[in-house]
Order: C-alpha cells, then sequence, then structure tokens
C-alpha cells in the first residue's frame, strides 16, 4: 500500500505533486491545507491526531476527506500563562463546545489536556500522520513537533500549521532547526498567502 514505508510516500508525493529536485523546503503550487487532508486519504492513512484544535474546524475537514479516519484532538481549551495567542477563557469554553458539537458525528476521540500530557497517552509509531496546531512560540512548537513525531510510523507524515513569522511566534524557526538537525532534505509547504502549513515524510 502507498504510504507503508517512508520510500513509498515520497515517491508518490514525487509524482503526482511534482514539487522538482531541490532540498525543501518544497513550495507545492495550487496545494493548500485542504489538500493536504485529502493527501492523508490518498495514502491510505487511517489513524493521526491534531494537536491544538480549537473549534475544530480543520479537524472536521480531515475527518470529511477521510471517512473512518480514527482522529485523536488534542487542546487544553484553557487560558494559561505563556499562550500570547490564547485569548478570553470564554473563547475557550465556545470553541470547545463547538468543537464537540461539529466532531460528534465522526470518529474522534477529544482529549482536554495540555499536548505533552496528552502525548504519554500515545504508543511511539502509532500514528500514520500528525498535525500539529497548538502554542505557536518555539519551545511549544519544538517540543510537540519531537514528541508528536515520535508518534508517527516511518512514512507516515508530520505536519502543522502557520509556517510564517507573526508576533510571538516560533514556528518558523523550530521547523527550520528541527529539519536542519535531523538531516530532512525535503520538506514542503502549502500555497496559502501566509498561514502555510509545513510537512515531511517520517523518516
Amino acid at each position: 500500500m502507498i504510504g507503508e514505508n517512508n520510500l513509498d510516500t515520497a515517491k508518490w508525493v514525487h509524482e503526482h505533486l511534482n514539487p522538482g529536485s531541490l532540498p525543501g523546503p518544497v513550495h507545492l503550487e495550487r496545494f493548500s491545507r485542504r489538500n493536504l487532508a485529502k493527501l492523508f486519504h490518498i495514502l491510505g492513512y487511517e489513524t493521526g491526531a491534531e494537536i491544538g484544535v480549537a473549534e475544530g474546524r480543520y479537524s472536521k475537514m480531515m475527518c470529511d476527506h477521510n471517512p473512518g479516519v480514527k482522529l485523536l484532538c488534542v487542546d487544553t481549551w484553557q487560558r494559561y500563562r505563556g499562550n500570547p495567542r490564547g485569548g478570553p477563557q470564554s473563547q475557550h469554553d465556545s470553541n470547545y463546545e463547538i468543537a464537540q458539537r461539529i466532531l460528534a458525528p465522526f470518529n474522534t476521540t477529544i482529549v482536554k489536556s495540555f499536548s505533552m500530557d496528552a502525548v504519554r497517552d500515545v504508543p511511539l509509531g502509532s500514528l500514520d500522520f500528525v498535525y500539529i496546531d497548538g502554542n505557536h512560540t518555539f519551545d511549544f512548537v519544538m517540543r510537540d513537533i519531537i514528541e508528536w513525531g515520535r508518534r508517527v510510523r516511518k512514512g507516515g507524515i508530520v505536519s502543522l500549521h502557520d509556517y510564517y513569522h507573526f508576533r510571538g511566534a516560533g514556528v518558523v524557526e523550530a521547523v527550520n532547526a528541527y529539519v536542519l538537525v535531523h538531516g530532512i532534505k525535503e520538506w514542503f509547504l502549502t500555497n496559502e498567502r501566509k498561514e502555510k502549513s509545513a510537512f515531511w515524510v517520517k523518516q
């Protein structure tokens, strides 16, 4: 099956998305994060997680495009120090109610927890993909990439949202440092004007 190992998945991306041969980041034309959700289905992925769910819009999109996918949805849904984009608690409460409602028809498990607490209950290599969209400061992003990346099997996809520079964020720096240190020669960016998603095949 396509996606059972990193070579098959990388080959599929090359053949179907035609990213070229240069080292990453490879900018994929006409490929949005909606297409990324569709790609998980094309590759036959059955188990995934989203870290940072908010009102659940992207979780729902991944479920809509992947009928039957088993999706773990992790978010604190609470205000805490060190999260400059967190907003008031009333917003988190509202988002939690919306997420519960719109994700109820799908095979989702909603975990109201800090990311590093929730990850302890997920076996290593048990996920086909992860989509990280939680706390956007450098330390939080790096911990999410490291720990949730370990839960993705070889040949699966590690992905995350908001790869661009904005106040209080460290997504770009965390991703750049991770792929450099881990020798990831090829990784990809979706084509949104600002709020791009980055992803790579787990090696």
